[in-house]
């Protein structure tokens, strides 16, 4: 026994106690539960607990069962219990050890072989040898679908054919009857087909060209042996994006939508009509593109708004104007709302993580949100994540520390806002077409890493009119332009350009309101003043005025800005006794809800009327 071995045996038996006898195999394998669910192999001193679904090295035990508690540290555990150097630690780590185990049954429903995912990133099978350990061998096994069981017992379902059992589980999670084959993409065989004889049958490929190929042969194969078949290139995937990648950024009814639109496969795939393979000077193949027949074409979804009408998803949009017109406030008031899931100036959003990079003015911005916050009633923390800083999309060692920025952050980003574009391009020159176009490829590395909306705030030429400053290929590539103006004091928003969609007729226009930030501290926030705005927002009934005119009027008594909730309290029960307690209550409620009044720390005011009284 190598002593690698030695110290995984004997951390493991110091945490998980004496093994199963039984079940362990002399010199090869120790099982540690009744049915022995935690298993060590003395000879890699790799462990996986079958339960936990988890495994690893030494190391790893110490990390899942040490209890280090908030300051202890995995290599102290080892050099004071065990007695192992810090120095000879690393040694402790297995090559290669399981990370995951899917287990593949035969009709019968016994497992008949596992494919374990192993670290660093590799697969073996293995099956049961009947004495409660595994062989590393199934030559004698004929290879089986996946969650073959399921298949079985629910004959009526139609069967989801992914690359990876990974990508299968997604679906089994969703209420799906889904399979694939051990060993990815290019191992699916007949005797895989035959368990889906007669059923119907949707294929999801993998995003890219091994996935594709991988999905022809599986629809070959079962040419003749499935009674129906589907093949869905599912829209909107990263590059070699998968199912599991869709679920994740979208909905089982949008999948199944898609699936439904998808047309059946009209004729088998002839073998001789593949196009000879062409290879570039370093001798690799070079792949033909993908086109789009009439079917793929008119099943497309039509486009999603993260802010209806406005910002579509999962595009790059830029919205621009003079300083001084609002744009930055325009800006914050989307990103709040999408962050909050709030309608954002009577238009429906999706709410999402925003990222703010606030490359100008970020000493306001916290004023700004409270002021918001205050106005809306909204108490509920956002997931918007502020940046305050300009960074440079012009350098790419920049663009890496934003990309892992953003990876650390662990959102799911509906919407990334660089406010403004001239703060990103640290001195470049606008004008120059070239320069621009660098600053848009990284917007869409942006947009593409995280999946969501890019929103890039710019400046206007000499005038509004003119449109916006430097090149015009950024108007060109951006989805949506918005343009912003003002006029008296009054901040219009057009729609410029709305390539996917019909643009809003005749724009928007806002006010700009002062609403207070805190007690002490004031800022402005935008408020529709169209005719649909006004119906909206609902007439305060008799009690709810009421309950008004009792906040005023202790403010006036008190000569004070605000008052304590319970002076409110006392003036709405003295001048409404015949209400009951409930029903006073649903008043003050209902003022707050309609950001007629605000309550922090217990105290109360008439929103837009501190100085009032006073």
């Amino acid at each position: 026994m190598t002593n690698l071995a030695a110290h995984a045996e004997r951390i493991a038996r110091h945490y998980w106690g004496e093994p199963n006898a039984k079940l362990s195999q002399k010199g090869r394998t120790l099982r540690w539960g009744t049915n022995g669910s935690k298993e060590l192999d003395l000879v890699k001193g790799a462990w996986y607990d079958f339960e936990a679904d988890a495994g690893g090295g030494a190391v790893d035990i110490v990390k899942q069962y040490g209890k280090l508690g908030i300051s202890g540290s995995v290599a102290d555990v080892l050099e004071r219990d065990f007695g192992i150097q810090k120095q000879a630690q690393k040694a402790l780590e297995p090559k290669q050890y399981i990370q995951r185990i899917y287990s593949y049954f035969d009709t019968d429903g016994a497992e008949a072989y596992q494919a374990c995912r192993l670290y660093p990133k590799s697969f073996r099978l293995r099956q049961p040898d009947g004495r409660g350990g595994y062989l590393y061998s199934v030559k004698d096994i004929e290879p089986l679908p996946y969650n073959l069981p399921a298949i079985m017992q629910h004959a009526d379902q139609p069967v989801f054919i992914v690359e990876g059992e990974k990508c299968a589980d997604a679906l089994i999670e969703a209420g799906l009857v889904a399979t694939t084959n051990h060993g990815g993409s290019g191992k699916w065989l007949d005797t895989h087909s035959k368990h889906l004889a007669g059923r119907s049958v949707i294929v999801l490929p993998d995003n890219d060209q091994a996935g594709r190929t991988h999905a022809d042969k599986v629809i070959a194969s079962l040419w003749g042996v499935a009674d129906r078949i589907k093949r869905v290139d599912l829209p909107g995937l990263p590059d070699k994006g998968d199912v599991a990648d869709f679920l994740s950024e979208r909905t089982l009814d949008e999948l199944m939508d898609i699936v439904r639109s998808a047309p059946v496969v009209a004729a088998q795939p002839e073998a001789g009509d593949e196009v000879p393979a062409v290879e570039d000077a370093d001798g690799n193949e070079i792949v033909p593109f993908e086109t789009l027949d009439q079917d793929a074409v008119w099943s497309m979804p039509p486009v999603e708004f993260l802010v209806d009408q406005l910002l579509p998803e999962k595009a790059f949009c830029m919205m621009y104007g003079a300083p001084g017109t609002g744009k930055s406030f325009l800006a914050i008031d989307m990103a709040l709302s999408v962050a909050h899931g709030t309608e954002w100036q009577g238009f429906d959003t999706k709410q999402g993580s925003v990222l703010y990079i606030a490359g100008e003015g970020v000493g306001g911005f916290g004023k700004r949100w409270k002021a918001w916050s205050k106005h809306k009633g909204i108490t509920d923390k956002a997931p918007l994540f502020v940046l305050p800083l300009a960074v440079n999309f012009m350098d790419e060692d920049e663009m890496t520390r934003l990309m892992l920025t953003i990876d650390r952050l662990d959102q799911t980003f509906a919407m990334v806002v660089v406010d403004t574009v001239h703060r990103s391009m640290h001195g470049a020159e606008e004008n120059s077409a070239a320069e621009m176009a660098k600053f848009i490829d990284a917007c869409d590395a942006i947009q593409r890493h995280t999946g969501g909306t890019m929103l890039a705030v710019h400046h206007a030429g000499k005038s509004t009119a003119q449109g916006a400053r430097g090149s015009n290929s950024l108007l060109g590539a951006v989805n949506t332009s918005l343009m912003v103006g003002k006029v008296d004091t009054q901040v219009q928003l057009k729609v410029e350009k709305q390539k996917d969609a019909e643009p809003i007729e005749g724009g928007l226009t806002f006010n700009m309101l002062t609403v207070p930030a805190s007690i002490s501290e004031t800022s402005v926030v935008l408020e529709r003043t169209d005719e649909a705005t006004q119906r909206n927002r609902a007439a305060l009934n008799f009690e709810q005025q009421i309950a008004l005119e009792a906040l005023r009027s202790a403010l006036i008594d008190k000569k004070a800005k605000s008052v304590h909730k319970d002076v409110w309290h006392a003036y709405h029960n003295a001048k409404a006794p015949d209400e009951t307690g409930g029903k006073r209550r649903d008043a003050r409620n209902a003022l707050q809800k309609k950001r007629v009044i605000a309550i922090e720390n217990n105290m109360c005011w008439v929103i837009n009327e501190l100085e009032e009284n006073v």
